[in-house]
């Protein structure tokens, strides 16, 4: 269908049926497993970001920094279809609160990065847009 073309009809179905999130499996190569993930809205990433954001406050100016660690961590415990990162036995074998916890004691660096991009892309960023021509 030319988009330059459609209808304010067709513009709003469009709209009214974009409820699908992006799905990836993935695969952590040293630990053998696949990881389901899906992607994320713009409020979810927000609210994350927020939470994962200290901000220090020194002679009237206010400095941020986002804990990397911890941002990738709830990117990936929000958007994870499977496995249960909070499940009873892993909360025991690892002696965690949560499912971050677990998550952060299983992965190393380098993989929490990798799966925090893979979340944030399945979520549209790194998205393309392009100009539509009339």
């Amino acid at each position: 269908m030319d988009m330059a073309n459609m209808t304010e009809e067709q513009i709003l179905q469009r709209l009214l049926d974009a409820d699908t999130i992006p799905e990836r499996t993935v695969r952590i190569e040293r630990l053998g497993t696949p990881i389901k993930l899906r992607g994320l809205t713009g409020k979810q990433v927000y609210n994350i970001r927020e939470r994962c954001t200290e901000r220090k406050e020194k002679r009237g100016q206010t400095t941020e920094r986002l804990d990397e660690e911890q941002f990738n961590t709830s990117l990936i415990a929000a958007s994870t279809i499977s496995p249960n990162w909070g499940d009873s036995k892993l909360l025991a074998k690892f002696n965690a609160s949560s499912g971050e916890e677990v998550i952060k004691r299983i992965l190393l660096a380098g993989e929490l990065s990798a799966l925090g991009d893979v979340v944030l892309d399945l979520s549209g960023f790194n998205t393309e847009l392009r100009e539509v021509k009339n």
